[in-house]
């Protein structure tokens, strides 16, 4: 259930342990929580999977958010920066001769929602809202041009994000440098540890 889902999000925190990239014997702890965005107006939402359900409970969402470089894993936009998401991705599919669409794009692209991003990578969270599809959730990576079916509605998704296991977690890790205002190191991450007593590494080998 979405309320409950809610409950987790808020109750869930924990520490990235990370090194220095170039310098592994420099480490530090980074603390993240889950960032809930205030709700808005609901009433034109999209009756697509469980969209609707979702933002009565949301009004945006980030994952795994540092306040101090503000980086973040994830970010579920409010559904009035759809539009300026879906231009975003557009950037990269509208380039495409017909051949290559046929060859690399789903058919239901053209139709689809543009309901988050991945902060500071150009990719994208798409869901569609026609075909066998409809309601699930894809990542669109451009290194490599892939469409990626993450889950089978937002819900999944979340959950999943919560229970990360080391390849979601290398993932993250990919992405997120923690820089800080006066200091341009980066950091690597190498394991999380959260108050659910979960423990989780990097594939950095």
């Amino acid at each position: 259930m979405i309320s409950e889902l809610k409950s987790l999000i808020e109750e869930h925190f924990g520490v990235f342990k990370c090194v220095e990239i170039g310098n592994e014997n420099n480490c530090k702890e980074v603390s993240f929580k889950h960032s809930v965005g205030l709700l808005k107006d609901c009433s034109d939402l999209p009756k697509v999977g469980d969209i609707p359900d979702f933002y009565h409970a949301f009004g945006s969402l980030t994952l795994y958010h540092d306040e101090v470089s503000g980086d973040s894993a994830v970010y579920i936009a409010n559904p009035k920066q759809w539009p300026e998401l879906h231009n975003y991705f557009s950037d990269w599919v509208g380039d495409l001769d017909e051949d290559e669409k046929e060859e690399l794009v789903p058919e239901w692209v053209d139709t689809c929602i543009v309901i988050g991003e991945i902060p500071a990578t150009g990719n994208y969270l798409l869901v569609p809202t026609t075909g066998e599809k409809t309601g699930h959730v894809y990542l669109f990576e451009h290194d490599g041009f892939e469409f990626i079916e993450l889950a089978s509605n937002i819900e999944a998704y979340i959950h999943r994000m919560l229970n990360l296991d080391s390849h979601m977690l290398t993932q993250i890790a990919s992405h997120m440098r923690f820089i800080e205002k006066d200091n341009y190191n980066q950091w690597w991450i190498k394991e999380l540890r959260d108050n659910k007593g979960n423990l989780v590494k990097t594939n950095d080998d």
